[in-house]
């Protein structure tokens, strides 16, 4: 006969072992469904990570990627992802920083591919990467501050706004540098000192490296004997550059020695000629917005510092970063009586000792003009 059990409460209880039996059933498989599925996505996505961090039957690809200064590791990571040469930035947003690797990226433009792996990416968007990007830029004789740093922009070695920001914020530790009481809020400071040659970059790099390499290149070309020479000359070396500009602006031609004579000659304060005013038009042009083919009366009446036909002497700096022939012309002028120049119509540099000579060839009266 079958036995029944009833509750306390009077009903009768039913299977409950077999109850408790299915439940403990049914939570084992489930648990065995959930350990596989794990085991399956860990094993699927473990592999496709693994494929992605060690750069493993990857698709061919080759991009361009550009770091900005100070640019953080998931914004790389975001870069490197759309560029397709990563399928995880999580993934190596992690490993850069359990590496330790993340500190070492620097700015700059790389060529990147998918045959490297994390490590060889972040290795190669360092400072010490071979796969840097680089530029060649040449630096004209005569540039202005403002036209050498839109060159370093359209070249792609800077941008002219990180360019001013480094000029203007960051510690350029050279004597000459140091010595020059000028408003450093302006980067213009550094005219005369951004030397004119040809110079590698690393595209999209760092602007102070970018201004360091300049100007050390002007440090080592104004070496020691050009020093010396300025100081038997009873000029700074700062005096110097100025000079050195002004004849770079002056002329393009083999006269440079010769206008040299000129602002020597001017510069003299005993002079009846000019009493000390060397009235080049050159420097009242370097204030101007835009550069004139020729000066108006009320241009020559702006009172500024670099307005050489109101004050006597030179300039208040620099008007632009000479050659080395411009800067050895300004060392070694000529030794002459000239006071006066002006270009003639057969494209050749007259110079004068006289203004009245110098007005009548400017009238168009023939004078006999004065040989070097």
């Amino acid at each position: 006969m079958a036995e029944y059990r009833y509750s306390r409460s009077g009903g009768r209880r039913r299977g409950g072992r077999a109850k408790s039996v299915g439940i403990s059933l049914l939570v084992a498989v489930l648990y065995v469904v959930c350990v596989l599925s794990i085991s399956f996505l860990l094993a699927t996505f473990g592999w496709r990570w693994a494929g992605d961090l060690l750069a493993l039957n990857k698709e061919p690809v080759t991009a361009s990627i550009t770091v900005e200064v100070g640019e953080s590791v998931d914004s790389v990571a975001a870069k490197l992802y759309n560029a397709g040469l990563i399928e995880y930035p999580f993934l190596f947003e992690t490993f850069a920083g359990f590496t330790n690797k993340a500190a070492n990226i620097s700015s700059g433009t790389y060529e990147l591919n998918t045959n490297m792996d994390y490590s060889a990416l972040l290795s190669n968007i360092s400072a010490s990467s071979k796969a840097r990007e680089e530029v060649v830029v040449t630096i004209p004789e005569g540039y202005t501050v403002d036209e050498v740093f839109k060159l370093l922009e359209a070249q792609g070695a800077c941008s002219v706004e990180e360019l001013v920001e480094s000029a203007t914020h960051d510690t350029f530790d050279y004597s000459f540098l140091n010595d020059l009481d000028v408003d450093r809020s302006d980067p213009s400071w550094l005219e005369g000192y951004l030397f004119p040659d040809t110079y590698h970059f690393y595209k999209s790099g760092d602007p102070k490296v970018a201004l360091s390499k300049i100007i050390y290149n002007y440090s080592v070309k104004f070496d020691s004997d050009m020093k010396t020479r300025a100081e038997r000359l009873g000029y700074t070396q700062n005096e110097i550059m100025i000079i050195a500009s002004i004849i770079e602006k002056e002329t393009d031609g083999q006269d440079q020695h010769d206008i040299a004579s000129v602002i020597y000659n001017r510069l003299n304060p005993d002079n009846n000629e000019t009493l000390g005013k060397l009235q080049m038009d050159s420097t009242v042009q370097y204030t101007l917005e835009e550069r004139k083919e020729h000066l108006t009366q009320s241009d020559l009446e702006v009172d500024t510092p670099y307005n050489t036909y109101i004050h006597s002497g030179l300039p208040a700096g620099p008007i632009c970063n000479p050659g080395k022939a411009a800067i050895d012309a300004a060392l070694y002028p000529n030794s002459t009586t000239y006071f006066y120049f002006a270009l003639g119509e057969d494209g050749t540099t007259h110079f004068f000792s006289s203004y009245s000579d110098f007005n009548n060839f400017r009238n168009g009266i023939v004078v006999e003009t004065e040989e070097p």
